[in-house]
């Protein structure tokens, strides 16, 4: 016997199965997966003809939601599913004609100690995990540091800024990306992540690609990064450079930045040009949804020609509403560095 395939979803409300409450009014749900920088996201769009999500229904603002994929019958005939953890209540968007409501959703609550700003904090000639430690305690979440390196920040202060955008500034800073999921505050290294296997591979098919664009600039792309730092008290200069060896010709980026060592100086210079050059070829579609299309999974790209290669997920919004599809951007893995 041949099943049909289903895509559905489980939603949760404080704790409350709310799903066949709201199954009949629903009509999408989007979750959106983002790398690095940015909070994950979600939106349930409900249809409101009688007006009641603008009156006894209408969403309490900071209530935890929580969200799961469930599929049947699309990989044989089992049943597979995708867990989106907790978010809160973020915004509620009221409209007519016709009469909706989009309920807007937020991974890292409002009154997190992320995203509320602090007093004026300040570190000196400490590792970089520690001060995400105290920042993830302060904020009552746990840090999970999967970096091989942990660099040592000469002074690094917080002030009138969220905790969040501090630190994501010290991670671009260092070369390393940060994201909030599942209540956890996470520290990686993305070239890791680019020496996974992809998880797909997509060729010229449309039945599979609904649609496709791709970019390759030239804009702020370096063909070498040169760091230069003199010390002061030990009138030492300390110099490295890091080359692409795929390019034969291009600017050379220069970095005067604290470095204790030659060594320093040359991971510096490293992950300066990649973090400059990762955005050189970059990739939006629309497919067929997935549940391993998430970010910081690989896929390879076949038949596009000059786009050929393998690519990273930066961000994958996954949409269930008249079928079941994901929205990826992509950019191409840097193997050279």
């Amino acid at each position: 016997m041949i099943f049909a395939r289903h895509i559905g979803v489980e939603i949760f409300a404080d704790g409350e199965n709310v799903t066949q409450n709201i199954s009949p009014y629903l009509k999408s749900i989007t979750y959106t997966d983002n790398l690095s920088g940015e909070a994950d996201t979600a939106e349930i769009e409900v249809e409101d003809a009688n007006r009641i999500f603008v009156a006894d229904w209408f969403p309490k603002r900071g209530i935890t939601v929580s969200i799961t994929f469930v599929r049947e019958c699309w990989n044989g005939d089992g049943v597979e599913s995708l867990p989106l953890y907790d978010f809160e209540v973020d915004e509620i968007t009221n409209s007519y004609p016709p009469n909706t409501a989009r309920i807007k959703l937020n991974s890292i609550a409002q009154n997190s100690g992320l995203r509320q700003r602090d007093d004026s904090r300040a570190w000196e000639n400490v590792k970089l995990s520690q001060i995400a430690g105290d920042v993830a305690k302060k904020a009552g979440v746990e840090l999970f540091y999967d970096a091989s390196e942990d660099p040592t920040i000469k002074r690094a202060e917080q002030s009138e800024i969220s905790a969040l955008t501090f630190l994501q500034k010290l991670c671009t800073d260092n070369g390393l990306a940060l994201k909030v999921s599942d209540g956890k505050l996470i520290i990686f290294d993305e070239a890791k992540l680019e020496q996974q296997e992809p998880v797909s591979t997509l060729g010229y098919d449309l039945s599979v690609i609904k649609n496709f664009s791709a970019t390759a600039t030239l804009q702020e792309i370096y063909k070498s990064c040169e760091v230069v730092y003199k010390h002061g008290q030990k009138d030492e200069k300390i110099a490295a450079k890091f080359d692409d060896a795929s390019k034969s010709d291009g600017k050379t980026l220069k970095i005067n930045q604290k470095v204790e060592s030659q060594a320093e100086a040359e991971k510096l210079a490293k992950k300066k040009l990649r973090d400059k050059n990762k955005k050189e070829i970059q990739v939006r579609l629309t497919t067929v949804g997935r549940f391993d299309y998430v970010a910081g999974n690989c896929i390879e790209l076949i038949e596009h020609g000059f786009y050929s290669g393998k690519y990273i997920i930066e961000k994958a919004t996954h949409k269930i509403g008249g079928g079941y599809t994901v929205d990826l951007e992509l950019r191409k893995c840097l193997p050279n560095y």
